[in-house]
C-alpha cells in the first residue's frame, strides 16, 4: 500500500469538499426493494444506448419493467430482445394514448413496491446511479437525480435539470442556469418538483398521493406529483450525486408527436397553475404575451402552439377541477420552495445581462491577438512579454486630440453652420417638428440623434463635427478586423480613412451626407461580408441581411442613389446564386425601399434628388475644377491644397505598390474599382440638377469615398498577403499629416460659429407668437446681390430640402429686386404684411441705394451696425390674422378672443400649405380654394395652436419598418447557448 500524502495547510482549508453529510440512522435500502418502470414510445433511435446503460447498472433494481405505448418504429422488438437477454424482467403493451402515469400504473398493477424508480426511454443512467439514489432515499421520500445534457465531443458536460419549480403563470423555474457546466458544484436541497426522468419514489408516498395525475399528460407531471408529495408533508430532495443523461426527445421534437411539443408542455403547465388557484384572465394575458414573444423570436409555430394550448385549457375546466381535487385540504408545502413573486422580472434581467456579457466576451475574444506561438516562443521563457501600446488606442487618442484642437473655433456664442450644414433647431422638439412636417426621411435620424447630447441639437452638431473622423476610423477598423487584418495595419488603414474624411472637406465644409457615409459605409460593407459568410439555417439566416438593411437605410436616407446601386448589386448577386441568396438579398434590399416609400413621390417628381445629399438647396453653387477633383478638393474645405496633394499622391503610390503584388485578374478589377467612381464623380461635378424650384449639384463625396476605398483595397490585400510593413508606415505618416493639418487649420472653411446679425428686438418678434418673417438682402463689394428669408423654422435642418426662401420665394424675389434696383412700389408695406414679413435687413447698401426705401411709406429704419440697417414694417405684423369682413386683426398672442359669426383665420402661407389650426385642442376647418391658407373661425375663441401639420402616419410607417427590421436582426429561438460555469 502507498502512504496517503500528508495534507498541507492549504489542503486543510479545502478538506470540507470531500466530507459527505453524516448519514442518518435510517438503514440502508436494498436494491431488491426497487421496482423500475421504463415507459417507451417510438424510441428506436436512442433505445439501444438506453438498454446498454440499464444492462450495466450496478446494483440492479429488484424488478425492471418496460411499458411500450404503441410504438411503430421497432422499439417493441428491441425491448423483447432485451427481455430475452435478461436486461428487462418484463415488457408490457399499453395504448398509444396512455399517459406516462397510466403506463406506470399498468406496470405496477396491484403490487405495492417499497420504492418505485421512474425511467424515460431517453434517460440513460450511469452505472452507479441507483446506488447513489438509494443513499439519498435514506433522507427523503422522493429523490431527484441530476439530469445531464447529452455530451458533445470535446465539450464538458452541462446540467439539464436538478429539480424545478413553477410560477403562478405556469413558467418553468429551473434551479440551475441554462447550459451550466457540471463541476459537481451543486448540493442536495429540498425542491418543489422535478422531471419524472430518474425519479425514485417511496411506495408509501406514491400511494398516499395517488401516483401521477393523468390530467397532466406527458409533461409537468413530475412537478404536479412532487408538489402533491410536498403538500401532504413528505420530503422531496434533489440528490446531485446520482446522474442520468437525459435526451429530452419529447421537448426537443426528436420524438414524433401528433401535436407541437410546446403545446403539450404549455397545456400541462396551465392545468397545474390553474389547479393551484391561478386566475383565468391572468393565464390568458400571459399566454397572449408569450405568443407575442414567440413571434418576436421568429417562431410562429411556438406562438400558434401557445394559443392552441390556451384554447384547450379554457375548454377543459373539468379536467383542471379534477386535478385540483387531488390536492389535500391543507397544503403543507414550505413557502421557500415556491418562486418569489418577482422571479419572472429578475429572470428577464438576468438573461439580458448574460446576453450582454456573452456579446462582450465574444468581442474581446475576437480582438485578442495573442497566439499560442507567442506564448511558447523562446523569448517568453521565464518571463512575460511586455505588452506593447495598442495601435487602436493611439488612433483613438490622436483623433480625439486633433478634434479637440480643431474645434477651438467652434467654442463660444452663436450657431454652428455653413456649407451644407444648416443651423440646428433651437430644441429637441424643434428637431422632431422638422421631421414631422418635412419630407426627407433622414430627418428622423437627426431628430433622434440629439438623445446623445441630452436632447440639445446644437451640441449634437458640434459633437458630430468633432467626432466624425474618429467614428469613421472606428467603423473602418471594425470592417478591417472582420477581414482579419492585423491590428497595426488595420489601425493605419483606418487612420487613412479618417484622414480622407478630413482632406475631402466633409467635416469643415459641413457635408452631412458625406460624414454619414464615411461612418455607415464601412459598417454596411461589414454587414454584407457577414451575409456572404453566413451559413445559418431557418430564421437565423435573416439576421445578417437585416443588419445590412439597417445600414443601407442609413446610407440611403442621406444619399438615395445608394439604394439604386445596392438594388442593382443585390439583383446581380441573387441571380448569380439564386438557390441560396434570393432571400438574403430580398431582406437586405426590400426594407430600405419600404422605408423610402413615403418619399418616393418626391423622388419621382424630382429625379435629380436621387443624386444629391441632405439639404441639397442649402449648398452654394461650387463648381470644382477637374484638377481639384483629382486631388480630392471636391468642397471648399478651408484646408491647404498641398495637404490634399500630399495625402492623395501618397495614397496613389501606395495603391500602385499594392497593385503590383496582385495577380492579373485581381489587378484589372482593382483598377476598374478606382477608375469608375473617379470618372463618374468628375463627370457629375460638371452638372447641375433641378430640385423643385431651385437647382443643386450632385453629391460628390460618395464617389470620392469609393475612390478612397478602392485605393486602400490593394494596400489591405498586400498586408494580408504578408508584405507591406513599409506600406503601413507610409500610410500612417500620410494620415498623421492630414490629421495634423486639421488640428492646426481647424474650421477655416464654410463651417463656422457665428452670432446672428439681427438685433435682439427683431429676434424677439420672430420668435414670438407673431411668428413673422425677416427678408435679408446683402450687396457685396462687386455689387453681387444675395438674399434669404429667416423665421422660426428656417434656416435649420431640413429647410434645404425645399426652397430656402420659403413658399413665397417668387414674391420675395420681386421685392428684393425692386429694393436693389431702387424702384420701390408704393404698396411695399402692404405687400410685406401680406407675406408675413415684419422686418427688412439690408447690408452693404449705401445712402443713395437706400434712398428709395427710406422714402417708402409704412416702414421705418434703424441702424444695426456699420454696414447694415433694419427696416421695420409699421404696425403689428403677424403670420396669422383674424379677418372679420373688412377688418383684419393680427394674432399677437396664443389666444383668440370671441367674435361674430363668419370670422376667418388667414395665415401667410399658400392656400394648399399643410398646416393645422386648433382652438383649445379642436381643429379648425380649412377653407377650400383660398389664395392664402384660411380657416373657419366663427364665434369660437380660446388658445390657438398654429403649426405645420405633423405627418404621424409617416412616422408610424418608419417606426414599423425599423421595428420589423430589429425583429429580423434579433436572435432566433433555439440558437445555441454557450455553457457557463456554475458559481
Amino acid at each position: 500500500m502507498t502512504e496517503e500524502p500528508q495534507r498541507g495547510p492549504i489542503d486543510d482549508l479545502w478538506s470540507w469538499i470531500d466530507q459527505d453529510e453524516p448519514s442518518p440512522d435510517a438503514p440502508e435500502i436494498p436494491p431488491s426493494d426497487v421496482v423500475a418502470v421504463m415507459v417507451v414510445h417510438n424510441a428506436g433511435e436512442w433505445l439501444p444506448r438506453q438498454l446498454l446503460s440499464l444492462a450495466g447498472l450496478d446494483p440492479r433494481p429488484g424488478r425492471l419493467v418496460a411499458v411500450d405505448t404503441g410504438s411503430t418504429d421497432g422499439s417493441r422488438e428491441l425491448l423483447e430482445r432485451a427481455r430475452a437477454e435478461g436486461v428487462l424482467d418484463d415488457v408490457l403493451i399499453a395504448d398509444r394514448e396512455a399517459t406516462f402515469g397510466e403506463a406506470v400504473e399498468a406496470a405496477l398493477a396491484d403490487s405495492e413496491p417499497a420504492w418505485i424508480w421512474l425511467l424515460h426511454d431517453d434517460s440513460a443512467p450511469r452505472r452507479d446511479t441507483l446506488a447513489r439514489l438509494l443513499d439519498g432515499a435514506r433522507r427523503a421520500d422522493v429523490v431527484v437525480p441530476k439530469l445531464l445534457e447529452p455530451r458533445r465531443r470535446n465539450y464538458p458536460e452541462t446540467i439539464s435539470e436538478i429539480g424545478q419549480a413553477i410560477t403562478p403563470g405556469g413558467r418553468r423555474v429551473p434551479l440551475v442556469e441554462e447550459g451550466e457546466i457540471d463541476q459537481q458544484q451543486t448540493e442536495p436541497r429540498d425542491v418543489l418538483g422535478a422531471s419524472t426522468a430518474g425519479l425514485l419514489v417511496r411506495g408509501e408516498a406514491w400511494r398516499e398521493v395517488g401516483g401521477l395525475a393523468p390530467e397532466v399528460g406527458r409533461h409537468r407531471d413530475g412537478v404536479d406529483f412532487c408538489w402533491r408529495v410536498n403538500a401532504v408533508g413528505f420530503r422531496v430532495l434533489s440528490w446531485p450525486a446520482a446522474a442520468l443523461t437525459h435526451r429530452r426527445a419529447g421537448r426537443t421534437g426528436e420524438r414524433p408527436q401528433d401535436r407541437h411539443p410546446h403545446e403539450v408542455d404549455r397545456l400541462a403547465a396551465l392545468r397545474v397553475a390553474g389547479s393551484r388557484g391561478a386566475s383565468g384572465p391572468a393565464l390568458a394575458l400571459g399566454s397572449w404575451a408569450r405568443a407575442a414573444g414567440f413571434l418576436l423570436g421568429k417562431s410562429p409555430s411556438h406562438a400558434a402552439a401557445e394559443l392552441r394550448a390556451w384554447r384547450r385549457y379554457r375548454r377543459s375546466g373539468d379536467i383542471t377541477a379534477a386535478l385540483a381535487s387531488r390536492m389535500p385540504p391543507e397544503d403543507l408545502t414550505p413557502d421557500d420552495l415556491l418562486p418569489s413573486r418577482f422571479w419572472t422580472v429578475r429572470d428577464a434581467v438576468d438573461r439580458f445581462g448574460a446576453g450582454l456579457a456573452d456579446r462582450y466576451r465574444d468581442l474581446t475574444d475576437r480582438e485578442a491577438d495573442t497566439s499560442i506561438d507567442e506564448l511558447t516562443g523562446d523569448d517568453f521563457a521565464g518571463h512575460l512579454r511586455r505588452r506593447r501600446v495598442s495601435p487602436v488606442a493611439i488612433l483613438v487618442v490622436v483623433l480625439l486630440l486633433a478634434g479637440a484642437l480643431a474645434g477651438r473655433g467652434l467654442l463660444g456664442f452663436g450657431e454652428v453652420a455653413g456649407g451644407g450644414l444648416l443651423p440646428a433647431p433651437d430644441s429637441w422638439g424643434g428637431a422632431w417638428q422638422a421631421y414631422l412636417s418635412g419630407d426627407a426621411p433622414w430627418l428622423l435620424l437627426t431628430a433622434a440623434a440629439p438623445l446623445t447630447t441630452l436632447g440639445n441639437p446644437g451640441w449634437f452638431s458640434v459633437l458630430a463635427l468633432l467626432l466624425a473622423p474618429l467614428l469613421a476610423g472606428g467603423s473602418a477598423l471594425s470592417l478591417l478586423r472582420r477581414l482579419d487584418v492585423d491590428a497595426t495595419a488595420a489601425a493605419a488603414v483606418a487612420a487613412a480613412w479618417a484622414g480622407a474624411t478630413i482632406v475631402l472637406g466633409l467635416v469643415t465644409a459641413g457635408d452631412v451626407s458625406g460624414m454619414i457615409l464615411a461612418v455607415a459605409g464601412p459598417l454596411l460593407a461589414r454587414s454584407l461580408i457577414s451575409v456572404a459568410r453566413d451559413r445559418s439555417a431557418g430564421a437565423e439566416r435573416l439576421r445578417a441581411p437585416a443588419g445590412a438593411a439597417f445600414w443601407l437605410i442609413v446610407c440611403t436616407a442621406f444619399w438615395p442613389a445608394a439604394l439604386m446601386l445596392a438594388t442593382l448589386l443585390g439583383a446581380f448577386w441573387a441571380v448569380r446564386d439564386r438557390h441560396n441568396r434570393v432571400l438574403s438579398a430580398a431582406v437586405a434590399i426590400l426594407p430600405p425601399w419600404l422605408f423610402l416609400g413615403p418619399w418616393l413621390p418626391r423622388l419621382i417628381a424630382d429625379p435629380g434628388r436621387w443624386l444629391t445629399g441632405a439639404d441639397p438647396l442649402a449648398w452654394p453653387d461650387y463648381p470644382p475644377a477637374s484638377y481639384a477633383v483629382a486631388l480630392g478638393r471636391i468642397l471648399p474645405s478651408g484646408l491647404p491644397v498641398w495637404a490634399n496633394a500630399l495625402f492623395f499622391v501618397t495614397l496613389g503610390l501606395l495603391a500602385a505598390a499594392g497593385l503590383a503584388r496582385l495577380g492579373r485578374d485581381r489587378w484589372l478589377t482593382a483598377v476598374l474599382a478606382i477608375a469608375v467612381p473617379l470618372l463618374v464623380g468628375t463627370l457629375l461635378s460638371r452638372f447641375v440638377v433641378p430640385i423643385g424650384p431651385g437647382a443643386a449639384r450632385p453629391l460628390l463625396s460618395p464617389w470620392a469615398l469609393l475612390v478612397v476605398a478602392a485605393l486602400l483595397a490593394p494596400v489591405v490585400a498586400a498586408v494580408r498577403g504578408g508584405a507591406g510593413r513599409r506600406l503601413v508606415a507610409a500610410l500612417a505618416a500620410a494620415s498623421l499629416v492630414a490629421v495634423s493639418v486639421w488640428a492646426v487649420w481647424g474650421f477655416s472653411g464654410p463651417v463656422q460659429r457665428s452670432a446672428s446679425s439681427l438685433p435682439g428686438y427683431v429676434r424677439d418678434v420672430v420668435g414670438s407668437a407673431r411668428d413673422t418673417r425677416v427678408l435679408l438682402i446683402e450687396l457685396g463689394d462687386d455689387d453681387e446681390v444675395s438674399w434669404n428669408v429667416v423665421d422660426q423654422r428656417q434656416p435649420q435642418w431640413g429647410s434645404g430640402e425645399r426652397h430656402p426662401a420659403g413658399p413665397f420665394a417668387d414674391d420675395l424675389y420681386v421685392v428684393a429686386q425692386s429694393i436693389v434696383s431702387g424702384s420701390v412700389p408704393d404698396t411695399l408695406a402692404d405687400d410685406l404684411r401680406r407675406l408675413g414679413v415684419s422686418h427688412l435687413w439690408l447690408s452693404g447698401f449705401g445712402p443713395d441705394q437706400r434712398a428709395a426705401l427710406d422714402n417708402a411709406g409704412g416702414i421705418t429704419s434703424a441702424a444695426a451696425d456699420e454696414r447694415s440697417v433694419v427696416y421695420t414694417v409699421v404696425g403689428l405684423v403677424s403670420r396669422a390674422y383674424v379677418v372679420d369682413g373688412a377688418d383684419r386683426e393680427p394674432v399677437l398672442a396664443d389666444v383668440v378672443g370671441p367674435g361674430a359669426e363668419g370670422r376667418l383665420l388667414e395665415v401667410a402661407e399658400p392656400g394648399d400649405a399643410r398646416w393645422v389650426a386648433r382652438l383649445d385642442g379642436t381643429s379648425l376647418d380649412a377653407v377650400e380654394g383660398a389664395e392664402r391658407l384660411t380657416f373657419e373661425l366663427g364665434e369660437r375663441s380660446g388658445e390657438l395652436e398654429l403649426v405645420p401639420e405633423p405627418r404621424w402616419g409617416r412616422f408610424t410607417w418608419h417606426v414599423a419598418v425599423l421595428v420589423a427590421l430589429a425583429l429580423l436582426a434579433s436572435p432566433s429561438m433555439g440558437s445555441s447557448t454557450a455553457a457557463r460555469r456554475g458559481y
